[in-house]
């Protein structure tokens, strides 16, 4: 079993964990792990397995197929997000999930997001124009954190002092209980965005407009389709899918395009390699490192070890997205990488359904920063970037000139 790393290993592999994923998956195709927030479990290395295993019904998102030894651990982070949003997407299997994804699929549709389009670019014109182009800026609290929030709430149909109001709340939710006080934040938090997001049910039944969260209470009222406790935590899940892992993704990726200036140039040079950026950036720099959390609820067989019925299953998505076997020079961004089948959104059922809008985002972010602000650089050196204590992987800061 591979040692539990310490505090201080764990900061060192913050900027480039991609070596320590390297040599489990060497020792492994799937390998017991014991981490700091949800203590032991397996971590499944490869892409094809992990492709595989997260179609497989013998995994389930339901923590009612938790072991006796797991279930004594159900209050660690690992479990407390998912208890804060019950009945969604996120921790129900099929056919409960099936249909959850079907009525919420109905309203969010692409036609929504590609509404989206003007809005988006245009919020990142505005935020970047606000910023000196002669000092350091930090993109994180100017671009990284306010342009997903904006946007999902413009999805949501929730104003800027709303946003302002929920979004270190479910900042909150992803912070690592590693002792009492942070453990007893996160309850803290847990609270007060369900009583917002109730509140917030409340208001748009009585004054509905024509954004997603109206459109899905209306598909409860007329139809019974979703229940209160379903709605109020689908419009959590929205909201910190939309938000909170969008903003690591962008401060993430970032940061990989200003270490690696020679993709950064390439983009200068041939900004209609944006797409192929966008989706090079989420493959090398997912902000679900370890993995998707799973349960086994039956022994479930991999290579020469067999998984048992009730532990916890990481399908691990930054190591899948790094297997050499998958990715030729995993470990070398490439802006025009074509063959691109990472993991990051997921994969099968439970397959990210905002993927869309976390590109387009990311999308508006590289186009308008190559037009506006092309000779961008780092202000300090990568390894004084602090990153997050957070289970989503993304920089604390990412302080730049824009020149």
């Amino acid at each position: 079993m591979p040692e539990k790393p310490s505090r201080a290993k764990t900061l060192n592999q913050r900027l480039d964990p991609y070596p320590y994923f390297g040599r489990l998956r060497n020792a492994g195709r799937v390998i017991r792990i014991n981490t700091a927030f949800a203590g032991e479990g397996w971590l499944v290395t490869r892409h094809e397995d992990a492709q595989r295993l997260a179609r497989d019904p013998r995994l389930s998102v339901e923590a009612q197929h938790a072991g006796p030894a797991l279930q004594e651990r159900m209050g660690t982070f690992a479990f407390r997000f998912a208890d804060s949003l019950p009945r969604t997407m996120l921790v129900t299997d099929p056919p409960g999930h099936t249909r959850l994804r079907r009525i919420v699929a109905k309203e969010f549709t692409p036609r929504r997001v590609a509404g989206l389009g003007p809005y988006t670019y245009g919020t990142v014109r505005e935020l970047l124009a606000a910023l000196p182009s002669d000092e350091p800026v930090d993109l994180v609290p100017a671009l990284a954190e306010q342009l997903p929030t904006r946007v999902i709430c413009r999805l949501l149909g929730l104003d800027d002092e709303e946003a302002a109001r929920l979004r270190p709340l479910v900042a909150s939710l992803t912070e690592l209980p590693v002792d009492a006080e942070v453990a007893a934040g996160v309850e803290k938090a847990r609270r007060e965005m369900w009583d917002f997001l109730s509140d917030m049910v409340q208001v748009k039944r009585r004054r509905p407009d024509d954004a997603l969260l109206s459109a899905l209470i209306s598909a409860h009222d007329e139809d019974g389709a979703l229940t209160d406790v379903e709605l109020t935590s689908m419009a959590g899940l929205l909201f910190a899918g939309g938000a909170e892992t969008t903003t690591q993704m962008i401060g993430s990726g970032l940061l990989l395009l200003l270490r690696h200036a020679e993709q950064w140039a390439r983009l200068v040079t041939s900004p209609d390699l944006v797409p192929t950026a966008v989706d090079e950036l989420l493959r090398f720099e997912s902000p679900v490192t370890l993995g998707l959390i799973r349960f086994a609820a039956e022994d479930v067989p991999l290579g020469d070890v067999t998984i048992p019925r009730g532990d916890l299953v990481f399908v691990g998505v930054a190591s899948a997205n790094h297997d050499p076997d998958r990715f030729p020079r995993p470990e070398q961004p490439d802006v025009a990488r074509r063959d691109n089948p990472h993991l990051t959104f997921g994969h099968g059922p439970h397959y990210c359904l905002g993927a869309s809008l976390a590109r387009l985002e990311l999308q508006a972010v590289l186009s308008v920063l190559l037009e506006l602000h092309p000779r961008v650089s780092l202000a300090r050196s990568a390894a004084d970037i602090p990153w997050r204590s957070s289970a989503l992987r993304g920089p604390a800061a990412l302080p730049v000139l824009l020149g």
